[in-house]
């Protein structure tokens, strides 16, 4: 009788999990659902499962579009160079070089 209380608790919990998820029809051009199509089979699996990996892959390329773009220097004070290195870069940048025989 125990495990049966587990079984409804386990089999409630799990239908919550799947009423909450989200599901959307999505419009697709001939060209595009051609695409969806040779790549669901170059990589055997469902079209759908296709269609998320493509949005998850390009939902950052699609927000970075309408971020600002970030100061020139912006991560500049947090990856300080070491003095040496500056030094060492200003030297080489002087020297000469040639052609490599």
């Amino acid at each position: 009788q125990r495990s049966l209380k587990k079984l409804k608790r386990l089999a409630a919990g799990t239908e919550k999990v799947q009423s909450d998820s989200m599901k959307r029809s999505v419009d697709l051009d001939e060209a595009l659902a051609s695409e969806v199509a040779k790549t669901s089979s170059l990589i055997h699996e469902k079209p759908a499962t296709v269609i998320r990996l493509a949005i998850r892959a390009g939902l950052p390329v699609v927000a970075n579009r309408f971020q600002n773009p970030r100061p020139e220097g912006y991560f500049a004070d947090d990856y300080p160079l070491p003095k040496d290195r500056l030094e060492l870069e200003s030297a080489m940048s002087k020297t000469r070089t040639g052609p490599d025989r």
